[in-house]
């Protein structure tokens, strides 16, 4: 009696790996197939280059201001008077220092 159910679990096992042997392959063709349809695709290297060509642009502009921010305030700097600079040295230190 038992080898009969146990036979007949067997067959329904098998089936059931079949049908999802037959799923599995169905999908991974289906994905072979997407995938080989969005590979043929043209890529539009115009929209990134053009992209890139304006990320570059912000970019030196940028540091062209940066730049002349840095000249400006080494101008400032280079032209203190010497009670000024001194004054505002000492405050740095006593900043760093942790008195102020």
């Amino acid at each position: 009696m038992s080898n009969p159910t146990i036979e007949a679990l067997e067959k329904e096992i098998e089936s059931i790996l079949n049908e999802a042997e037959k799923k599995k392959l169905k999908i991974i063709g289906d994905a072979k197939k997407k995938a080989m349809e969005i590979l043929s695709r043209p890529i539009p290297i115009d929209t990134y280059k053009l992209e890139a060509e304006k990320i570059i642009k912000e970019a030196e502009e940028e540091a062209k201001t940066i730049l002349e921010e840095a000249k400006r305030k080494a101008e400032e700097i280079k032209n203190i008077d010497k009670e000024k600079f001194e004054k505002a040295v000492n405050r740095v230190v006593n900043v760093v220092a942790g008195i102020e």
